[in-house]
């Protein structure tokens, strides 16, 4: 861009180095010289040679103004295509910002079906007893026992159980519900909900689970975004295990710190991945599952929101009979971080 600093100086050295070449030619009486060879030379006249100085300079002049002219519309033009692809920029930034919300929370309605299946599946036993308790109050009441201690241990029971499946689906609510700001928390918290909201999926299909959490562990982000992306792992490992047939399915979760950075890995027995596929796993919409089966935006959402709102790492390794996720997070610096 035009520097006007930059032109003074130019103009500068200009007039010095006229200076020196004027100096020069004094030291070797050129202009003497040059009167001697017109003299000697009648071809040629003073007049004529001032003439085409003079028309050399005013050329020159004229050119330097028209560059200086063109650089500044140039100058001009550049700065507002700058300010142009800014605004741009920004623009696309904000606008994958919201894309990157949206398939977060298309990633939650995808498993919203099977939290519902959970949720069932959890709410299956304090039905029964629930019934139960009714059963009780009705054959107590038929054989004239139903006496005022009676009825209040069975309400009392009665409301136990119906709060123990009201905290049931507050726990769910809670984790569909987006993060408002980033906060500290402990490693294995998230990680102890999503198993919780997937385990009955697990039991069902005799998935064992293990964990071993360093419990003073602690990471700064958004938790449910965290839990989300820990969730869609689990979920990813179960379905491998489900469609290899895997009889005795396994995945192991384990949490440890290796200098300044805490480690999560996530181990299942499902066969491990292909290597043809293994560099698109973290890719949007890129699934394996049958049509209707898998939207493939899971493990592009657990990487984003890991990388990019944690600013953390995600790989996969190959172990023996499985495949391994690594997750590596640095640990808070409290005061920079909360800032």
């Amino acid at each position: 861009m035009f520097n006007k600093l930059k032109s003074i100086s130019d103009l500068i050295i200009s007039i010095v180095f006229s200076i020196v070449i004027w100096l020069v030619l004094g030291h070797y009486d050129a202009f003497e010289k040059l009167m001697y060879f017109l003299r000697t030379h009648e071809e040629y006249e003073l007049d004529e040679l001032l003439l085409l100085l003079m028309v050399f300079g005013i050329i020159s002049i004229f050119y330097i103004y028209r560059r200086v002219v063109e650089q500044r519309v140039i100058n001009s033009q550049l700065k507002k295509l700058n300010e142009t692809l800014e605004q741009k920029v920004k623009n696309e930034i904000d606008k994958r910002r919201k894309q990157e919300q949206m398939l977060i929370q298309q990633s939650k309605l995808a498993a919203m079906g099977e939290m519902i299946g959970n949720i069932a599946h959890q709410w299956r036993q304090p039905l029964n007893a629930l019934g139960l308790v009714i059963q009780n109050i009705q054959f107590s009441y038929s054989r004239g026992e139903l006496n005022e201690e009676n009825l209040s241990r069975n309400i009392n029971k009665a409301n136990m159980l119906t709060t123990n499946m009201s905290n049931t689906i507050d726990d769910f609510r809670n984790f569909f519900k987006p993060d408002k700001q980033k906060e500290i928390f402990k490693v294995y918290e998230p990680i102890k909900k999503a198993i919780y909201l997937i385990e009955a999926t697990l039991e069902k299909n005799k998935i064992k689970i293990e964990t071993s959490f360093e419990n003073d562990l602690e990471i700064y982000g958004f938790e449910n975004e965290f839990s989300q992306s820990i969730l869609n792992i689990i979920s990813n490992a179960k379905d491998a295990i489900i469609e290899n047939n895997i009889s005795l399915g396994e995945i192991k979760i384990k949490t440890f710190k290796i200098e300044d950075n805490i480690i999560i890995e996530i181990k299942d027995n499902a066969g491990g991945v292909k290597a043809e596929i293994k560099d698109k796993i973290f890719e949007p919409y890129f699934t394996t599952k049958e049509e209707g089966k898998g939207m493939g935006i899971g493990l592009y959402m657990s990487k984003t929101i890991i990388e990019n709102n944690m600013d953390g790492q995600i790989n996969i390794k190959d172990i023996p009979n499985g495949s391994c996720f690594v997750i590596k997070l640095s640990i808070p610096n409290i005061k920079n971080d909360i800032r």
